[in-house]
């Protein structure tokens, strides 16, 4: 039978995909590895890796065991998170992704959660969407706020809404869009725009909504952060479409214009469907689902 140890080496090297590495972010020496992943290989009767001219890749086999290795291993940490739960009261880590655009308003819900439960560590990581359905999927996260909720039919996941908020269009002061206060996406044809890259739920409803309305941006930039996007437009360099409550935030300074029809963004709170929660991440859970600056409403900007 395969140990957790095994699976524990084998994923160092799959990630790093090079032995001396794994090695040493596993803290052995790299013959030792060696000589367990060919173990583990001859276990299996199978190749795992394959070796040429001192580069290493995964085999088809290798990638199929890499998958199954990373839910066993993320799901052997929730248990024993959820044993020194019961054992000692709400305590654990958590990891969460973060879409871009909650930050500042989740920020405050942090540190409140933290005040109150302080044996609980939260580790954010800002992802896009696809990224944080990926780490959902492998164990790599344990919950995570989407910039969209899932689809109806994805029975994989439980979900809670986090509103709904609209997106404007951000323009330097000085550009001939700053005279506007609401636009049509169509004028926003030939416009120069800086767009989000493949994976951006948000970039995926601005795109939407440009082509329902007949528009065909010229892109100019792509960012996957909204600061960057900002800056950019500060400068004149071209406009940027994002939630409300960002482009009014503190920042370098940018013009705000509704648009019309409004493209709309509805970040929702993502678990498992799968996977029990551990009593940490059930308590954030209900933290975060009870928590005002979080409640449901027509324009998560005005909260």
């Amino acid at each position: 039978m395969i140990s957790s140890r095994q699976l524990e080496y084998f994923q160092a090297v799959a990630r790093e995909l090079h032995f001396t590495r794994a090695a040493e972010a596993l803290r052995i020496a790299q013959p030792a590895l060696s000589q367990q992943i060919r173990k583990l290989e001859r276990q299996l009767g199978l190749d795992l890796f394959e070796r040429n001219n001192h580069k290493v890749s995964l085999t088809p086999a290798g990638a199929a065991l890499l998958k199954h290795t990373e839910r066993i291993l993320s799901d052997l940490v929730a248990v024993e998170q959820e044993m020194l739960g019961w054992a000692g009261g709400v305590r654990g880590r958590i990891r969460l992704g973060l879409a871009r655009g909650l930050t500042a308003r989740l920020a405050r819900v942090f540190a409140a959660f933290s005040s109150t439960y302080p044996a609980v560590e939260v580790e954010l990581q800002e992802q896009n969407t696809s990224e944080m359905l990926t780490g959902l999927q492998a164990g790599r996260l344990d919950v995570v706020t989407l910039a969209a909720p899932p689809p109806p039919g994805d029975r994989s996941l439980l979900s809670h809404s986090l509103g709904a908020e609209p997106l404007v269009l951000v323009t330097g002061v000085d550009t001939a869009l700053a005279r506007q206060t609401r636009l049509r996406l169509a004028e926003l044809d030939g416009v120069d725009l800086i767009k989000y890259p493949p994976g951006s739920a948000v970039g995926e409803i601005i795109a939407g909504a440009l082509a329902a309305a007949g528009a065909q941006p010229r892109v100019r930039f792509e960012t996957r952060d909204y600061s960057t996007a900002r800056t950019l437009v500060n400068v004149g360099l071209a406009a940027a479409i994002m939630p409300r409550s960002v482009a009014r935030a503190d920042g370098p300074r940018v013009h705000v214009v509704e648009l019309s029809p409004e493209p709309v963004w509805t970040p929702a709170l993502a678990w498992s469907a799968h996977r029990r929660p551990t009593p940490a991440l059930a308590t954030l859970i209900d933290f975060m689902v009870g928590h005002p600056a979080l409640a449901v409403s027509g324009d998560i900007s005005e909260v």
